[in-house]
């Protein structure tokens, strides 16, 4: 099928000149008989009048008193039917409108909660991991509130009243979480509606980070206490023993009011600590208030237990008043009751319900991450009034129409007659002069034309020049031809000019990334058998791109006859950088494994933790999985450093994951001792190691791959004599399941085989 051309700014079409004049669309053709444009004209214009006048004469009168008649009639039925439809539609359509405008405020307002859990469970994890296993963590200096850091974002370091300050114990584990300073500033750097972040353990102590030291500080210099254990935060996320979100309450140190969240940690089923942050409500009200309609609608946000946490609304059932401070649960509304209640379900839609004897509709949309409920209001009047002012507008029009119709009608019967003797008159000589006017500008039009393209070529810098010289004044669709095709000719100018930068600069782009992705490539083993001179083992691995260049690597080699070094890893972020980064980490390990300075590899990714870590503002980190195999008896030890748990398969078996210890990811603290894990390979065991992209694999419906369905996948080829064909396996899987959805992280994986000595 011919594709239709494009259309530019100006609403003139893109055409192929190259196509045009090949196909002779300018010259014409000499195929048949021409007949002159003049003489068509004529004939057309003579046969149009002599059948209208026949016609006009025999039917006008008699049609036109019949239609005056119809006409009168339609018009009311039609008045009827546009006044119900229209108001049905547009009532509809302005509560469909209404629903999705406060879904999408909802999704606004929760995506700030659902950053602040996440941040905090992220802190929480990493307390989890340091009073865990202090004795890996270096410690760090911490100090109590002082004047001289007013204003200032800073660690501060509180007692409770009951704190004992001589206990070494809690005080070494407190220096070792003030490591920890640098990411709690960063949470409250990057989110403007966060306060403070706090860290508390249960002994008594808590680090805090705000831009609020004095306050800490009395009139004499003495530090407040902090209670943490008295604060909603703590108790709710130890009763929950899970994140809680704290129900609104004033800030321990000043009168705001605040909406605090807490993390509980615990170690060995014991609770270690407790990670907390708050945001004052007034940045929530600010947040609501640029979100309101100004259309007579308002807003209301109304907590888990029906508490009214914000309304626009000074007055009655909806507003926050003396009168109105209990949970609208108990509402002497029973309308109002239910619909709270639906609401606090998880549910969203749109109601029509009575709210301080007004009737009014309520759209609500829940705030999924803290179990709270949006609603957006607005009477039954204000949005019904566009149907009813477009019905009225509707009904003028008619009637105007039924009026017009009728007078056009009357006048209609007298002219005819008159009309009808005239134009056969004046039909041939009118025709016959007309035509000539007619068919003389586009005659010029097309001449100017082709002394632009046939005598100078396709030249577009001086087309202005060809048809600048023509004046076709004419006030018709001639005239709005000449000033289309003078805007075509500086349209094409300019685009082709535009056409030409943009194209130069996407080639340069292009092969910019393409050479990136090419080096990226080359730096991986790909070459596969990697060993093909060693019979005791074999391995494939495969590497897909996110993007163009990604950050996952893999990397395998020798580091003496009898040693086999086994690396996987997964760099933060995606796109060049991580690819920089990959780049830095994959040379620094490689090179720190065969120096041969150090024993096993826990020592090595202490090593290359180091490195990466100085000079690292940016806070990038990899996770790797390092494993070095002794080849003559198939023993293995391996570290790891925040990586995926490898799976192992013994022969005849299935594949299960290998609960290796964890340390954290490299690049993020210096100091960090990773702990080894040791086991043995038999002949026909193999070993899959992979990165967070493949369980991690996301469908259409937000649905992750997870490591159930790896598993199986990896079971369902386990048989396979190709290990490429294991890994084909496994990738099939994973895009059967994501589907259509995008890939968002780099699929990155290796499958070892240990066949062992020739016996």
């Amino acid at each position: 099928m011919q594709e239709k051309p494009e259309t530019n700014t100006n609403g003139i079409k893109d055409v192929d000149l190259d196509r045009i004049t090949s196909e002779g669309w300018l010259k014409g053709s000499d195929s048949k008989k021409k007949t002159s444009l003049r003489i068509k004209v004529f004939t057309m214009c003579v046969t149009l009048v002599a059948v209208t006048i026949l016609i006009y004469a025999l039917l006008g009168v008699t049609q036109f008193r019949r239609f005056a008649s119809l006409i009168t009639e339609s018009g009311k039925e039609q008045d009827e039917l546009v006044s119900k439809t229209t108001t049905e539609m547009m009532r509809d359509m302005s509560a469909g409108n209404f629903q999705k405008y406060v879904e999408t405020d909802a999704k606004v307002i929760d995506g700030e909660f659902w950053t602040m859990k996440h941040d905090m469970e992220l802190l929480a994890t990493e307390v989890q991991n340091i009073l865990q296993d202090p004795s890996k963590y270096g410690e760090y200096d911490i100090h109590e509130p002082s004047m001289k850091d007013k204003g200032k974002l800073t660690g501060q370091l509180l007692f409770s009243r009951t704190a004992d300050r001589n206990d070494e114990k809690m005080m070494s584990n407190i220096r070792k979480l003030a490591g920890l300073q640098n990411a709690m500033s960063l949470i409250v750097e990057k989110n403007d509606a966060m306060y403070d972040c706090i860290i508390s353990v249960p002994e008594g102590t808590s680090i805090l980070m705000d831009s609020n030291p004095e306050q800490k500080v009395t009139e004499n210099g003495s530090i407040r206490p902090f209670d943490a254990d008295r604060r909603p935060w703590y108790v709710g996320a130890i009763l929950n023993k899970d994140t809680t979100f704290a129900p609104t309450n004033y800030d321990y140190y000043n009168d705001s009011m605040e909406t605090m969240i807490g993390v509980p940690v615990y170690v060995n089923g014991d609770l270690a600590a407790v990670c907390g942050a708050s945001r004052t409500l007034s940045n929530l009200e600010d947040m609501i208030e640029g979100m309101s309609l100004n259309d007579g609608s308002f807003i209301c946000l109304v907590n888990e237990t029906g508490n009214i946490m914000y309304s626009q609304r000074d007055k009655g059932e909806l507003a926050i008043d003396d009168d109105n401070r209990g949970s609208l649960l108990n509402s002497s509304n029973l309308e109002l009751v239910d619909f709270i209640g639906n609401a606090l379900g998880g549910n969203r839609g749109i109601e029509n319900l009575t709210i301080d004897n007004e009737p009014v509709f309520l759209a609500y949309a829940p705030l999924e991450t803290v179990g709270w409920t949006l609603i957006l209001g607005i009477s039954e009047e204000a949005l019904e009034q566009p149907s009813r002012e477009l019905v009225a507008k509707v009904d003028t029009v008619l009637q105007g129409t039924v009026d017009s119709t009728r007078t056009m009608a009357r006048q209609a019967q007298i002219i005819i007659i008159l009309v009808a003797v005239v134009l056969i008159i004046l039909a041939t000589a009118s025709s016959l002069r007309h035509a000539g006017r007619l068919v003389k500008p586009i005659t010029e039009l097309r001449n100017a034309g082709m002394r632009f393209i046939e005598r100078e070529g396709v030249d577009l810098d001086r087309a202005p020049d060809y048809f600048g010289q023509l004046e076709l004044y004419t006030g018709d669709e001639i005239e709005d031809l000449w000033v289309t095709m003078q805007d075509l000719e500086i349209n094409v100018v300019t685009s082709v000019r535009s056409l030409k930068r943009v194209t130069a600069e996407k080639e340069r782009i292009d092969t910019e990334l393409g050479v990136a992705t090419k080096i990226q490539s080359d730096m991986l083993p790909k070459i596969f058998p990697a060993f093909p001179e060693r019979n005791e083992f074999d391995l494939y691995s495969t590497m897909n791109p996110a993007k163009e260049v990604g950050g996952d690597f893999y990397d395998f080699f020798l580091i003496d006859d009898d040693h086999l070094a086994l690396v996987m890893a997964d760099v933060s972020g995606k796109g060049v950088p991580a690819a920089l980064f990959m780049v830095i980490a994959k040379t620094i390990i490689k090179n720190v494994a065969l120096s041969g300075k150090y024993n096993g590899p826990g020592e090595i990714l202490y090593d290359v933790n180091n490195k990466l870590c100085e000079g690292n503002e940016e806070s990038m980190f990899v996770t790797v999985w390092l494993g070095i195999l002794t080849i003559s008896t198939g023993h293995i030890v391996s570290a790891s450093g925040g990586h995926e748990y490898p799976a192992l398969c013994h022969k005849g078996g299935r594949f299960e994951l290998v609960k290796d210890k964890h340390g954290p990811g490299l690049g993020m603290f210096e100091e960090v001792n990773f702990e080894e894990w040791e086991g043995d390979m038999q002949k026909g065991d193999m070993l899959f190691l992979y990165t967070d992209g493949v369980p991690e694999a996301t469908n259409a419906e937000e649905e992750l791959f997870g490591e159930e369905r790896m598993i199986a996948a990896l079971d369902e080829g386990r048989n396979e004599e190709s290990l490429e064909r294991i890994l084909s396996i496994v990738r099939k899987r994973v895009d059967e399941f994501v589907g259509e959805a995008p890939q968002f992280d780099d699929l990155t994986m290796t499958i070892f085989s240990y066949k062992g000595q020739d016996e």
